[in-house]
């Protein structure tokens, strides 16, 4: 994510994250969790600004295909059963220092007449 306007040097800046869905692991269902999807950063500044816009990209492009759920129907996986976890891995960049790794859950809500994801908050998980 990022603008797509290059920079004096005539650079585009991208920013990478990784993305990871668990579909059905024992643990989660445990939890009353079908799906926890992982997003992760390994250098700043990170996805958590885009968080909702990452998110509503993988709802759209991987529910449909995985859980046959359409967008303009009624969704098959209930918010409450999907799980959102936002990790800043730094640890890689800094020579194994976990000290400015941060890992969270994150709360998002489904805006079924938008198709998007809004207001998202953060919790600290603690490992």
């Amino acid at each position: 994510m990022g603008s797509l306007v290059p920079n004096d040097k005539g650079e585009v800046t991208v920013y990478k994250c990784d993305v990871e869905l668990r579909v059905g692991q024992d643990k989660d269902m445990r939890e009353g969790k079908l799906i926890t999807v992982v997003v992760t950063s390994y250098a700043p500044p990170g996805v958590q600004n885009y968080i909702e816009h990452i998110a509503t990209k993988v709802r759209i492009a991987f529910f449909d295909q995985i859980f046959i759920e359409k967008r303009w129907e009624k969704p098959v996986v209930p918010e409450d059963g999907i799980r959102w976890i936002e990790q800043h891995l730094y640890s890689k960049q800094n020579d194994g220092d976990t000290s400015h790794d941060l890992i969270t859950e994150v709360t998002m809500e489904w805006d079924s007449k938008r198709f998007a994801y809004t207001n998202p908050s953060w919790k600290p998980i603690f490992i």
